[in-house]
């Protein structure tokens, strides 16, 4: 089954660009953070040093500029706004909410926030996503992030808010680099960093990135083309090395971090090489831009009992998960020929929706007419169909939400219960050894104090 595939036809313009607010109106008139070409690349991808973080710029820019796009207020179907810079939120001020429906009266506004609604340190602005609970898909504000609401989000609620996902902000401008022959000379491909990350600590993912860093070192020094692995940071530092790395590998690992989405996944795909993914709510990433089940690999390492909710490692130490990396890497080394030809084609169909590209033409270089439409193209398509009275899907996946959010507290407060006897259990071995103590210390025990 082919990916999701959109072409973009000749287009009316439907949504305004509030420009009467300060943010959005400097955003759409500046040009975005783009970042210095990077030459080591492919040139079919023109690749770019773009931070992640830099996607309400990209995607307000892109936006100003779409042919989807109407000068009159009254002709449009919904709004595109801007929030302001993290800064400013971070300082105390607030998002201009009632100021947009005041600007925009009677009509959705999709409102461009943070990157990531998976964080606990990320940039949204946070009166956005509150009243959720109360408005539902009523709402008149459509917020628009790089990441659903997943492992943070335990009590529902993000995950009550009416919004549109999109993918993260990779480095590639064109999707052509994931369709090239490029000789593929390493199995398999590691890039991050396994410490600095303080949620994937507190999570225990950690533990998941330092058992796959050890063993793709482990099999690198059996067969230095097995598996290769290079360390990049959250700001970006190592990015060029890592992308070298993946444009050169057949399969790229991508486990969690601080939240469940990386722009890793983003550049893994525009490159040609198959994700691996380690949690199943990898997969559920971006549906409407991309069939994830169809172009990736899953090793689900979660805890048995939480393969319904919102899991996290209940075991930090790596050591646990040695085995566990040891069978990954080897079913990625044996797997068939066949098969690693079809993820890769899937790969190559998939690419066009995941990037962002320069200006419009869609995932290919160009503009011309009918070219695969690019993770903008994929938004302005779901926009058009917003409306202030949600649509019969919109409402059913608002009455999900709601169900799924139940369950999440039931499993939250199970796996509590289970990690808390965990602990018990530990510190009972703990006690136990304590109490078998060395021969010196207790002589110094019964030493006289003073």
């Amino acid at each position: 089954t082919k990916g999701p595939r959109l072409l973009r036809p000749r287009m009316t313009g439907f949504f305004y660009v509030l420009e009467e607010d300060n943010a959005t109106r400097l955003l759409a008139t500046a040009p975005p953070p783009w970042g210095q070409t990077i030459p080591s690349l492919p040139a079919g991808g023109g690749f770019q040093m773009t931070h992640w973080r830099h996607l309400v710029p990209v995607l307000i820019h892109r936006l100003a500029r779409h042919s989807g796009r109407t000068r009159q207020l009254s002709a449009a179907s919904c709004c595109v706004v801007a929030s302001p810079p993290f800064g400013s939120i971070a300082a105390g001020r607030d998002c201009n909410r009632a100021d947009w429906e005041r600007l925009c009266p009677g009509k959705p506004i999709v409102a461009m926030d943070g990157p990531d609604a998976d964080g606990k340190r990320d940039s949204l602005c946070a009166p956005l996503w509150r009243r959720c609970r109360e408005n539902g898909p009523r709402d008149a504000i459509v917020r628009v992030s790089g990441s659903p609401p997943g492992l943070v989000d335990i009590d529902g609620t993000r995950s009550l808010c009416r919004r549109l996902d999109v993918p993260y902000l990779g480095h590639a401008r064109l999707p052509l680099a994931a369709a090239r022959p490029a000789e593929r000379t390493t199995r398999i491909a590691y890039a991050g960093a396994v410490w600095g990350h303080l949620d994937s600590e507190a999570m225990g993912f950690n533990a998941w990135r330092r058992a796959i860093r050890d063993e793709c070192r482990r099999q690198h020094d059996k067969d230095s083309n097995s598996c290769k692995w290079s360390w990049v940071s959250m700001r970006g530092s190592g990015a060029p090395a890592a992308l070298t790395l993946y444009a050169a590998s057949t399969f790229c690992l991508q486990p969690p971090g601080d939240t469940i989405s990386r722009s890793g996944i983003v550049d893994a795909v525009t490159l040609g090489c198959i994700p691996v993914f380690f949690h199943p709510q990898q997969r559920e990433l971006w549906t409407d831009h991309w069939r994830a089940a169809e172009a990736s690999v899953l090793f689900d390492w979660t805890p048995a009992a939480w393969a319904e909710g919102a899991p996290q490692p209940l075991v930090k130490d790596p050591a646990v998960y040695a085995a566990r990396a040891a069978a990954m890497m080897a079913e990625l080394i044996a797997m068939p020929a066949e098969r690693v030809a079809a993820l890769r084609e899937a790969v190559a169909r998939a690419a066009p929706a995941l990037v962002y590209a320069a200006s419009e033409g869609g995932g290919q270089a160009g503009g011309t007419r009918g070219a695969s439409a690019d993770a903008v193209d994929h938004l302005v398509a779901r926009m058009r169909a917003l409306r202030l009275e949600p649509s019969t899907e919109e409402q059913a996946r608002y009455e999900q939400q709601l169900a799924r959010r139940a369950a999440d507290r039931v499993a939250h407060k199970a796996r509590r219960a289970e990690h808390s006897a965990w602990l018990a259990t530990r510190n009972d071995t703990l006690g136990k050894r304590g109490k078998e103590r060395s021969p010196k210390a207790k002589r110094l025990e019964r030493r006289p104090k003073g």
